[in-house]
C-alpha cells in the first residue's frame, strides 16, 4: 500500500505534473472570472486573445492598434485553424472586429470592438489577480528565478 501511494505522490510531483496542475488550476480560476463578468460563452482561449488585443497600444499615441491573426496567433501559440475558429467565436458574439486589409488581401486586421473593449478594465483586474495569486508569498528575487527557470524550461522545447 505504502509504495503505490509513494508512487502516486512522486508522479503528482514531477515538473510536467506540477504544470499541468498550475496550468489546470489557472485555467479554473480564469474560467470562473470571465463567467462573473458576464463571459460566459467564452473560454480562456478566448479571454486571452481578447487580452492580447487589449494590450497591443501603440506605445507612442497609447490607442488600441488592431493585429494581425498571424500576430495574435503567436502571442497565443495556437496554429492558425485554432484561431480561425477562436476569432469566428469572438466575432459571433461581438466581442471584436474583422477589418480587411486593402493592400494585401491575404491578411484581415483584427481589433476589439466597442463591446470587447468595455471589458478591458475587468480584463486587467483579472490578470493583476491571477498574477497575484501566482506569486503570493514570493520575495523580488524569487520571482525572477521562478521566471527565469521556467523561461528556461519553454526554451528547451523551442
Amino acid at each position: 500500500m505504502e509504495n503505490i501511494e509513494q508512487s502516486q505522490e512522486k508522479k503528482l510531483t514531477t515538473i510536467s505534473s506540477l504544470i499541468a496542475q498550475i496550468q489546470n488550476d489557472a485555467n479554473n480560476y480564469l474560467d470562473s472570472q470571465l463567467k462573473k463578468i458576464g463571459l460566459s460563452e467564452i473560454t480562456t482561449s478566448h479571454g486571452f486573445i481578447l487580452f492580447v488585443l487589449s494590450q497591443n497600444k501603440n506605445t507612442e499615441t497609447q490607442k488600441l492598434e488592431p493585429m494581425t491573426m498571424k500576430e495574435i496567433s503567436k502571442r497565443i501559440d495556437k496554429n492558425k485553424s485554432t484561431m480561425t475558429v477562436l476569432i469566428d467565436k469572438l466575432l459571433k458574439y461581438g466581442y471584436i472586429i474583422r477589418e480587411k486589409n486593402n493592400s494585401d488581401t491575404r491578411y484581415s486586421y483584427i481589433s476589439l470592438s466597442e463591446k470587447g473593449k468595455s471589458f478591458i478594465p475587468e480584463m486587467e483586474r483579472i490578470s493583476k489577480e491571477l498574477s497575484e495569486k501566482f506569486y503570493n508569498g514570493f520575495s523580488e528575487d524569487e520571482k525572477k528565478t521562478v521566471f527565469y527557470l521556467l523561461d528556461k524550461i519553454l526554451s528547451n522545447f523551442n
